[in-house]
């Protein structure tokens, strides 16, 4: 029932009672030319208010109930349609957004593009080396001149500038905690974080992305992010 729904119901429930309180009035009122009053209200007019009532929340009781059917329906649906979860894990200063896909409940596959994102603008970052500058090496004795340029990921959005060390391991990594992840939510059961809970969650629409950022919001892990996302 909404808000209108509810606006509705009370401004009946209100007629209705006030039309019981003029009835008590009039019948104990001895004045006769108020009788008219009396015979109207206690007749045809009374009665039809109190069934429009009865029909109004017998109405809205049905829709209530149907909806909520109708409802659940919909998601069970959508629960066991979604064939795939797009998820973002965030290790060492990089976002990584993958796919992981699904059947006959379970995870299937993970699909991870070598494609790191800035979490902090979520810009795609680029290949870059670090060297240190000449100054850089003077202030830090352990610098020499032979020094080799450290690989980084950097952030091409001038306004950002992030930077994270990168390494050749990294996206297994990243793979695997976005499958340990993935498989939580598919193939568990009665788990705040298994896929029945998060849809029931669910409110504005189920997706592959919507699942996961209902799951960030039960597990709070800092490894498990929507800074992929824009």
């Amino acid at each position: 029932m909404d808000r209108d729904d509810l606006r509705l119901f009370f401004i009946a429930v209100s007629a209705v009672a006030s039309v019981i309180l003029v009835y008590f009035r009039v019948v104990n009122s001895q004045t006769d030319y108020l009788n008219p009053i009396r015979l109207a209200v206690s007749g045809w007019v009374g009665n039809a208010l109190l069934l429009v009532a009865g029909l109004y929340i017998a109405w809205s009781i049905l829709k209530w109930v149907f909806g909520s059917l109708i409802q659940d329906a919909s998601k069970e649906y959508a629960r066991q349609s979604l064939d795939e979860i797009e998820g973002c894990i965030e290790k060492d200063g990089i976002a990584w957004q993958g796919t992981a896909h699904i059947g006959d409940g379970r995870v299937q596959d993970i699909y991870l593009p070598y494609d790191p994102t800035c979490p902090e603008c979520q810009t795609g970052m680029v290949d870059r080396t670090d060297q240190p500058s000449p100054q850089e090496q003077r202030q830090n004795p352990s610098y020499s001149q032979d020094a080799q340029p450290t690989p980084i990921f950097a952030c091409p959005n001038d306004a950002c500038g992030h930077t994270a060390e990168r390494t050749l391991n990294r996206t297994d990594e990243v793979e695997k905690l976005l499958e340990r992840h993935a498989k939580r939510i598919v193939e568990t059961a009665d788990e705040p974080y298994s896929l029945s809970s998060l849809v029931e969650g669910i409110e504005d629409g189920i997706s592959p992305r919507r699942v996961w950022e209902e799951y960030v919001s039960v597990v709070y892990d800092e490894q498990v992010s929507t800074n992929c996302f824009h």
